[in-house]
């Protein structure tokens, strides 16, 4: 049986996000919580995820700082 197409994760995670800007894990729970990223999807309290086409979109947009009803402040998981 041949192997199952491999299609990118519909959710990124703070790693992936962060190679895809070129900064630092760090440096993405910072503008996050500074509400400078697009929403999160908090999977659990440690798991925290990106929508993959968002994240593209926004960066496609000129990375532009969300609004206070969009962004998900919140501590970045232990």
């Amino acid at each position: 049986m041949p192997d199952a197409p491999r299609f990118p994760s519909a959710l990124i995670d703070a790693a992936e996000f962060a190679r895809l800007l070129s900064i630092s894990k760090p440096t993405i729970w910072r503008l996050r919580e500074a509400g400078k990223l697009p929403p999160a999807i908090a999977l659990t309290s440690q798991c925290v995820r990106w929508r993959r086409d968002a994240v593209l979109a926004w960066i496609e947009a000129g990375c532009p700082a969300a609004t206070a009803s969009e962004s998900q402040k919140g501590k970045k998981p232990e």
